[in-house]
């Protein structure tokens, strides 16, 4: 409920501003067409989802929504002929539509099971008449007839395939398949009536039938019952069925059509009738995605062309550690047989022993050093003082050091002083331990260059348990790293401003609060939203827009303490948090500076503009101790500032905030 709320928040001035007069004149609608797959009869759709048109009639003048239900087979030739504008259908069909036709998510269903408990996730059922006592566990499902819905339904078929493969069972080969098509219900038929040994149904659909009168639930028993889920269920759980967009629908409509539905009130009228609470931001389906690319589901029925450069970058870290294992391995048996040839050289009573024995170990000694000079890992060997020993080709061309420059001189000269001494302390106890190490570290090159690399060391024991040498081997990852980072950077600031995003400013305001509860001070959330900055785009043209908003994130961030925290978590609209306030009177000042700054004339492509801001501030803990609902009450401030004539702040309740600046 809490997510929810934020949404509303977030998104009503975009849904405001989308709504213009012009618009709402037009007399002549445009039909917009919601595909749904109908899991259950066709006419049982229709009458579930018809409320949602009628809903979205209502919130959007300017369009004719109608609902159309329609089998897989239908489903994917109308994708295929561009006749969908959104579309509502199970996850794995999603994928599959994503893949082809390039949709997109807008939200995630939130489902209701019979006791009216909400569901964000379905699974699949497996059923088998009550009266089959050969039908008991997975095992039985060997030899019979099944019956299931598509070989792309999730619940009625792919969930079940994945549990039985993983339990041994190929059904594909140890069973016979027939496929009933939506809906669901026909599953349930075929079994009933016995023309089929089993049945694969997503969860729910026997309850519901049961209710509809249409059977009696206990004609059927579940095989593999999981127990801790309000509904019959045999298989993992999977998020609920996305609504998307075709890739052709108009993005200004397609932001209407998520506004509405996620601003739906839980349990309304236009709910109950498809059995759902309400919608959710859309859930990642990436899980779903990779099962339909393991099982090999269409559209992956089909191995794509890859090349070695492929398989490199795919399992980069795996053959960078099985190589230093096979270096490790050559490595120490290269220290084995120098140990034996010198043992041999003293003890041996035949000198045509020896010569066949020091033959062979030379012959070990070239194929080691053969791998030892030619591996693309550096390779560094020491004696039990850590002292350097050998180095390879592979580490000179890595560090940056020649070999005479590193031979009888320690590791150490590698460290780069961006770990702490604790860091190494574990590193030697794991040694001594365990007689190995790995993990990723920071080390310096001759250049002073700072690397990352992946690093294996092994203490290698003579026959005694002695350590004899330690030897270590290592990739440069640097750019695997850099990599990790970019896609953490894009995962948490926004792309435009480069401030933060509104999930890394969730978690950045939650430590702050934390914070200000320990020092038992206050913090002050301000919601800022631009003033005219809608004619600067209508005007100048979305470039020049944004060259502005960059402006605005600059000179927000240079007003701003270190304490601070900033986000862009709209279009125009900026969240500040204030920490560490010892005092009410310390907020106005600063709330004050940023109206200043802002009223500043902004150029951009040779434009001279003018903006300003309204802005809205709540208190911890005064008005709130978690952030969701600060946010909530400093967005509803700003609309104040902004019905009062815009650029000038506004405090939630601002009657009490008056007499509490007046007291403090």
């Amino acid at each position: 409920m809490k997510i929810r709320g934020y949404i509303t928040a977030i998104f009503f001035v975009i849904f405001s501003l989308s709504l213009s007069g012009e618009t709402i004149a037009k007399h002549t609608k445009d039909e917009v067409v919601i595909g749904v797959l109908a899991f259950r009869s066709k006419a049982d759709t229709l009458q579930e989802w018809q409320p949602l048109a009628s809903y979205l009639n209502n919130k959007i003048l300017t369009h004719r929504f109608t609902v159309l239900p329609l089998s897989y087979a239908e489903f994917n030739k109308a994708a295929h002929e561009g006749k969908l504008d959104f579309m509502f259908t199970n996850p794995e069909h999603y994928i599959y539509l994503s893949t082809k036709y390039d949709v997109s998510r807008m939200a995630t269903l939130i489902r209701a099971n019979v006791n009216g408990t909400e569901l964000t996730e379905f699974g699949g059922v497996i059923i088998a008449r009550s009266d089959r006592r050969d039908i008991e566990n997975l095992n039985d499902l060997r030899g019979k007839d099944i019956a299931a819905v598509d070989e792309l339904s999730l619940g009625g078929y792919l969930a079940q395939r994945v549990l039985l493969q993983e339990n041994g069972i190929d059904i594909t080969k140890e069973a016979t398949l027939q496929y009933t098509d939506m809906p669901h219900d026909k599953v349930v038929y075929i079994v009933e009536s016995g023309s089929a040994d089993v049945g694969f149904i997503r969860t729910g659909v026997l309850e519901k039938m049961a209710r509809e009168g249409k059977v009696n639930r206990n004609d059927f028993k579940i095989i593999h019952p999981i127990s801790n889920y309000p509904q019959a269920l045999s298989t993992a759980l999977y998020p609920e069925w996305p609504f998307a967009s075709s890739k052709m629908t108009d993005h200004v409509l397609a932001n209407q059509v998520m506004v509405a539905l996620l601003t739906l009130p839980y349990g309304s009228e236009v709910t109950k009738t498809a059995g759902y609470y309400g919608w959710n931001i859309p859930l990642s389906y990436e899980g779903i995605r990779r099962l339909m690319q393991t099982l090999r589901i269409k559209p992956y029925d089909t191995i794509p062309p890859f090349s070695l450069k492929d398989v490199i970058h795919q399992y980069a870290i795996f053959i960078i550690i099985v190589l230093s294992g096979v270096v490790a391995l050559l490595v120490f048996l290269v220290s084995k047989t120098i140990r034996l040839a010198g043992t041999l050289r003293i003890k041996s009573e035949s000198l045509e022993d020896q010569i066949r024995i020091v033959e062979e170990s030379e012959k070990y000694l070239r194929r080691a050093a053969n791998v030892f000079h030619n591996s693309r890992e550096g390779i560094v060997i020491t004696d039990p003082q850590k002292t350097i020993i050998e180095v390879n080709e592979a580490f000179c061309e890595l560090t940056g050091y020649a070999r005479d420059e590193v031979i009888g001189k320690k590791p150490i000269i590698l460290r780069s002083g961006m770990h702490e001494k604790e860091f190494y302390d574990q590193l030697d106890k794991a040694i001594n331990g365990e007689g190995s190490w790995r993990g990723e570290i920071w080390n310096q090159k001759k250049s002073g260059e700072t690397y990352a690399e992946f690093l294996r060391i092994d203490a290698v024991r003579n026959t005694n348990g002695e350590i004899e040498n330690y030897i270590g081997i290592f990739s440069d990852i640097t750019e695997h790293k850099q990599r990790q980072e970019q896609l953490h950077h894009m995962a948490n600031y926004d792309p435009l401003t480069n401030l933060p995003n509104r999930y890394l400013f969730m978690s950045l305001a939650e430590k702050i609060l934390a914070f200000s509860k320990r020092k038992n001070s206050k913090a002050v959330i301000s919601f800022l939203d631009l003033d005219g900055f809608k004619q600067v785009n209508d005007i100048y043209g979305h470039e020049v827009g944004d060259h502005v908003l960059r402006q605005v994130a600059g000179r927000l961030e240079k007003v701003l303490r270190q304490s601070d925290a900033i986000a862009r978590i709209g279009g125009d609209e900026f969240v500040i948090v204030f920490s560490n306030i010892d005092s009410i009177r310390e907020v106005q000042p600063l709330l004050e500076r940023i109206l200043q700054v802002l009223k500043e004339p902004f150029t951009a492509n040779g434009n001279l503009m003018n903006i300003g801001a309204s802005i809205g501030a709540s208190f911890y803990p005064d008005h709130g101790e978690e952030i969701e609902m600060l946010v909530r009450h400093a967005d509803a401030a700003m609309y104040r500032s902004k019905e009062n004539g815009r650029n000038q702040v506004t405090y939630y309740c601002q009657e009490n905030m008056e007499q509490f600046l007046k007291s403090d």
